[in-house]
């Protein structure tokens, strides 16, 4: 940046001190950060940016993405819409089917399910319960 944009015509203690308090301020960032800041300050800027400029600029930068960071959200978004297209199903009345455990406890804590003491599950709004003795007594009489 030095080469490409003007500042100004300081001392060598000077500089000396101003290299010291970039370092100091910037040497946290990695390569690609600092390389999208000179970019992007030799682009937007007519002078040296500021310690202000150069912080700025690296607020805006966003690292690239690896290969495995974007195929696990790929994988979690497919799992997601699935399990969303799985409570929708259930709550609208269909089988539960064959899911992962996880996905039958949560929809026992939305209350679209019910665990029966045996460890099965049933869908709450087609589950009635058993009889109450005296509701088997009333059935027997009739």
């Amino acid at each position: 940046m030095a080469s490409v944009l003007p500042s100004k015509n300081v001392d060598m203690e000077a500089g000396t001190r101003r290299v010291v308090a970039y370092a100091a301020l910037l040497g946290t960032y990695s390569a690609e950060a600092l390389a999208f800041m000179a970019t992007e300050a030799c682009r937007r800027l007519r002078w040296f940016p500021t310690p202000r400029d150069c912080l700025d600029i690296l607020a805006e930068y966003r690292p690239p993405v690896s290969d495995q960071e974007t195929a696990l959200r790929l994988c979690q978004d497919y799992t997601t819409e699935r399990f969303d297209r799985w409570f929708t199903n259930v709550r609208a009345g269909e089988p539960i089917g064959d899911v992962p455990e996880q996905w039958r406890r949560i929809a026992v804590e939305r209350g679209v399910l019910r665990r029966l003491p045996g460890g099965a599950f049933v869908i709450r709004s087609k589950y009635h319960g058993p009889f109450k003795p005296y509701q088997a007594a009333e059935a027997k009489a009739a």
